[in-house]
C-alpha cells in the first residue's frame, strides 16, 4: 500500500490529485479491533467475543489490556480518530501532502513489540498455506 500510494502520487501530483494513505491502529468497535480480544482464540470472532463477555479481556492480564498499557496515549483509537484524520486529508489544511501514510495508532507502532506476531495463535494462523 505504501508503494501504490507513492507511485499514484507521483503519476497523478501534475493533475492537482494527492495520493494518501490511512493506517489505523487497534480502533474500538470495529471488526478487526473485535478479533484482537483472545490471542489464544485469533480470527474466530465468535470465541473472541465470549472470552470478552466473560471478562477475560477486563482483566489487568489480558493482551488487550497490555497493549492498551504499551500504547503512549493509554487508549485505543475510536473511530472518530479515523474520520478526523481522513478529514484533515481530505481538507485544503493538507493541500501540500501526498504520498505519504498517516498512522492513525496514538503512537502504538512506536513502543509495541512485535509479541503478537510470535503468539502461537497467529504462528499457526499464519503458517498454513493460503491459495
Amino acid at each position: 500500500m505504501d508503494a501504490i500510494t507513492k507511485v499514484l502520487a507521483v503519476e497523478w501530483g501534475p493533475y492537482g490529485i494527492r495520493v494518501n494513505g490511512l493506517v489505523p491502529g487497534a480502533i474500538e468497535g470495529t471488526e478487526g479491533f473485535e478479533r484482537l480480544g483472545d490471542l489464544d482464540n485469533l480470527n474466530n470472532k465468535q470465541a473472541s467475543n465470549a472470552a470478552f463477555e466473560k471478562g477475560k479481556v477486563q482483566s489487568g492480564s489480558s493482551s488487550l489490556e497490555v497493549m492498551r498499557g504499551m500504547c503512549p496515549v493509554q487508549r485505543f483509537g475510536q473511530v472518530r480518530d479515523i474520520s478526523n484524520a481522513a478529514l484533515f486529508l481530505a481538507s485544503s489544511a493538507s493541500s501540500y501532502v501526498s504520498g505519504t501514510a498517516l498512522v492513525v495508532d496514538g503512537g502504538s507502532t512506536l513502543t509495541c513489540p512485535n509479541m503478537v506476531f510470535g503468539h502461537p495463535a497467529f504462528v499457526k494462523l499464519y503458517s498454513q498455506a493460503k491459495m
